[in-house]
C-alpha cells in the first residue's frame, strides 16, 4: 500500500475487478522463492485454502466469508469471486502466500508444528538468516528477490520489553530504531538531539461514547453540548506533547476517505451553555449542576486501569463538563471488569480507544446493527445506516467518496460520540539511518530502502 493505502502492484503486477463486481482477477509477475522455485498462482490458491480449512483454525477464516472461490486459471492468473459486491475486493482477497512444494507434505490440522514456522522461506527482500528465540531475529539480503536489492546487507531486530530501555538503548547508539515511542520521550529526545522523532498519521482515534439509553444523554443537542465543552488542542498538548490532531470523526486523516473539510468541534464553553439552556437544561436549586425534567446533569465516564493517558484525559473532562453544569464521577476498571459493564450496556460514558480500519469502513461503531461489536452505546440513526450500506457495495472510490463524506457530516451532527483526537504514531530513529519512511502499517515499511553512509558504518559483512 501507498500513503494513501492504495494497493500498488509487487507480486501482482495488475488486476481487474469485474463490471459486476463479483470478482477479482491477478496476473501474477515472474517471481522466486528464496530456495529458488518458481512463486505461482498455485501458492496463492492453495495457501487461501489453506487459510479457509477448519483443520487449520485461522483467526482470519472468518474475514473470508464472502469469497466463494479461488480459481488458478493458469501459472500467473488468479481469480477470486464474491458473494455480493464489495467496495474494497482487492482487501478482501489480501492474504498470505505459503510455498505450495513445501506445505503440501504438511497435515494443516498440525500447522503450529510445521517446521516452515522455523525455517520460512521468503519472496520479499530479506530472508530469515537466523534467530535467538525471544531475543533477536537476524535478516540478510535476499539475493534471489526479483525487485530492486535491499540496500543493507543485514538488519537485526532485538528484543527489549521494557519501554524505558528501549529509549536509552536509542540515545546510546546500541540500536537506530525505536517504534511507539511515547510523547514525552519523543519531545525529550527532539530536545537532546541524540534521535529524530517521524511522526505520521496513525489510524487510532481516542472517543467519548456516549450511552444514548442513558435519558440525560439522548438528545443530539447535549451531546453537541458536550463536546463544545471539551479543550481538544488542551489535550493534545497535555497528554500528547503535541503529537495529535483533534478528532472530528471516527475515521482518521490516515485514512483514504478521511473528510478533511469537516473541523472538529471547537473548545467553546460559552456556546455549550447556550445550546445547554435550548435543550431546557437549567440549574433550578443552585447547586451549580443543570438539571431537567427532574434528572441533574450528571454521569460517570469509565476509563482502563493502568492507562495514565486516559487517567489524567478523565481528570481533564471532568474539569471541563463541570465547567458548563454537568457533574461528573470517574471510575477506572481493569479490562475484564470495563468489558463486561460495556457489553452490558451498564455505563453512562466511556473513554475509549479503537483502530480505525484501513479500508474506511466505521460500520462496526456507528451502524444500528453492531451492537454485539463497538456500538455499545446504542447509536441508531437511518441515515447512516443507509449511507453505510450503500457505500459498502462500491468499489470506485471516486464514485464512493461523496456517500462517505456524507456520511462523517451526519455523524457530526447527530453524534454518537465525542470523537477527541488522534495521536500520531511516532518512530524514534537513530542519526546515522538514513531514508526511513515510517507508514502507519509499519515502521518497517522501506526497509529496502535504509542506508548508512560508510563513515557511520559499525559492521562490515560477516560481523
Amino acid at each position: 500500500m501507498d500513503d494513501d493505502l492504495s494497493w500498488q502492484p509487487r507480486i501482482a503486477r495488475s488486476w481487474e475487478v469485474a463490471p459486476d463486481g463479483l470478482s477479482v482477477t491477478y496476473h501474477l509477475n515472474p517471481w522466486r522463492w528464496s530456495d529458488g522455485e518458481p512463486l505461482t498462482a498455485r501458492d496463492v490458491v492453495n495457501s487461501f485454502t489453506l487459510f479457509k480449512d477448519p483443520r487449520v483454525a485461522s483467526p482470519r477464516r472468518g474475514l473470508y466469508r464472502e469469497v466463494v472461490s479461488a480459481t488458478a486459471l493458469d501459472a500467473e492468473t488468479v481469480r477470486y469471486e464474491f458473494e455480493r459486491p464489495l467496495a474494497d475486493p482487492v482487501r478482501m482477497t489480501w492474504h498470505h502466500i505459503l510455498p505450495y512444494h513445501i506445505v503440501k507434505e504438511y497435515d494443516p490440522a498440525d500447522v503450529a508444528r510445521w517446521s516452515l514456522n522455523d525455517q520460512p522461506l521468503s519472496s520479499g527482500e530479506f530472508v530469515l538468516a537466523s534467530r535467538v528465540h525471544n531475543s533477536e531475529l537476524v535478516l540478510g539480503r535476499n539475493e534471489r528477490y526479483p525487485g530492486p536489492a535491499a540496500l543493507l546487507d543485514r538488519v537485526v531486530l532485538r528484543v527489549i520489553p521494557e519501554a524505558s530501555a528501549r529509549v536509552l538503548a536509542l540515545e546510546a547508539g546500541e540500536v537506530d530504531l525505536v517504534d511507539h515511542i511515547s510523547p514525552a520521550d519523543a519531545r525529550r529526545l527532539g530536545a537532546t538531539g541524540k534521535a529524530r522523532i517521524e511522526a505520521c498519521n496513525g489510524r487510532r482515534f481516542y472517543y467519548l461514547q456516549w450511552n444514548l439509553d442513558n435519558p440525560r444523554l439522548r438528545d443530539p443537542d447535549t451531546r453537541r453540548a458536550l463536546s463544545l465543552a471539551i479543550n481538544r488542542p488542551g489535550m493534545i498538548e497535555v497528554l500528547l506533547a503535541g503529537y495529535g490532531t483533534p478528532a472530528a470523526s471516527p475515521i482518521p486523516p490516515a485514512i483514504w476517505n478521511h473528510h478533511g473539510g469537516l473541523a472538529a468541534d471547537p473548545y467553546a464553553p460559552d456556546r455549550a451553555r447556550e445550546l445547554l439552556a435550548q435543550a431546557g437544561w437549567r440549574d433550578q436549586d443552585g447547586d451549580e449542576v443543570l438539571d431537567r425534567d427532574g434528572l441533574r446533569l450528571e454521569f460517570e465516564i469509565l476509563g482502563r486501569q493502568g492507562d495514565s493517558l486516559r487517567d489524567n484525559g478523565g481528570v481533564m473532562l471532568k474539569q471541563a463538563f463541570a465547567a458548563v453544569g454537568a457533574e461528573v464521577t470517574l471510575r477506572s476498571l481493569e479490562l475484564a471488569s470495563g468489558l463486561a459493564r460495556l457489553r452490558a450496556g451498564n455505563f453512562d460514558a466511556y473513554f475509549g480507544l479503537l483502530n480505525a480500519n484501513l479500508y474506511g469502513d466505521p460500520s462496526g461503531y456507528v451502524h444500528s446493527r453492531a451492537t454485539d461489536q463497538f456500538n455499545k452505546g446504542h447509536y441508531a440513526n437511518a441515515t447512516v445506516d443507509s449511507l453505510l450500506d450503500a457505500a459498502a457495495g462500491i468499489s470506485d472510490r471516486g464514485r464512493a467518496l461523496p456517500l462517505w463524506y456524507r456520511l462523517q457530516e451526519t455523524l457530526a451532527s447527530d453524534p454518537p460520540c465525542a470523537y477527541l483526537f488522534y495521536p500520531d504514531y511516532l518512530v524514534g530513529v537513530g542519526n546515522r539511518l538514513r531514508d526511513v519512511r515510517p507508514h502507519l502499517l509499519s515502521p518497517l515499511n522501506n526497509l529496502n530502502q535504509w542506508w548508512i553512509a560508510p563513515e557511520d558504518r559499525k559492521y562490515r559483512a560477516g560481523n
